[in-house]
């Protein structure tokens, strides 16, 4: 079954052979110019949190770096204020991103669970309302909510063949994942989804094969 599950990275060849990669082929839809998420820097919250970057009566710094192609697009240092020396919690960004200076302060809003614990969101400097994640779009200077600067999902355009291999990628991430404690039914369930999503990629790529040759 593992062994299948790797087949996959062989039939993505295939695919960008005969499509030419990520351009615009079969099955997709008309094409724009407003930028996607994968164009975009993204913080999550979640991820601040697993960061210990969200711990009550304190201010937190890290530095984050992103990189395309082998080349630094972005150098940012991200300073969270939980009840610390400001009276509001806040996730202040510095730094360069996409050839330009960064200086943006974003609001956060915590929401008490009801069986104990928190759940962080970002008040969007566009809409004023909550969000989970911040997206920076090439040549803009603040993050905002991705509503809040209306970009599109990347998935919203990608042929059905691109929206598996994005969702196979999430699928294997999440299986690397899982801990030993996890219920055999549980692993197994999401080997046979693998399995199934690696069967559509196959019958697509055929289909395609037989419309080129």
């Amino acid at each position: 079954m593992i062994d299948k599950i790797d087949g996959i990275w062989h039939l993505r060849r295939i695919f960008r052979l005969i499509c030419g990669g990520d351009m615009g082929g079969y099955g997709s839809g008309r094409r724009s110019n407003r930028p996607t998420t994968d164009d975009c820097l993204r913080i999550n919250l979640s991820t601040l949190k697993q960061l210990g970057m969200l711990q009550r009566h304190c201010m937190t710094r890290r530095e984050q770096i992103w990189g395309q192609y082998g080349q630094t697009i972005a150098q940012l240092t991200l300073v969270t204020d939980v009840h610390c020396l400001q009276p509001s919690p806040r996730l202040t960004i510095t730094g360069h991103a996409f050839g330009k200076a960064i200086n943006c302060v974003v609001e956060l809003d915590e929401y008490a669970l009801p069986y104990g614990g928190e759940r962080w969101y970002a008040l969007c400097p566009r809409t004023g309302s909550r969000c989970t994640a911040l997206v920076l779009p090439p040549g803009q200077t603040h993050f905002a909510s991705v509503k809040g600067w209306n970009v599109a999902y990347g998935s919203q355009r990608e042929c059905p063949i691109h929206r598996a291999h994005r969702a196979i990628d999430k699928a294997q991430t999440r299986l690397r994942g899982l801990s030993k404690c996890t219920r055999t039914m549980t692993r197994e369930r999401l080997l046979d989804w693998l399995i199934e999503r690696q069967v559509f990629v196959e019958e697509q790529i055929d289909k395609l094969a037989q419309m080129v040759f």
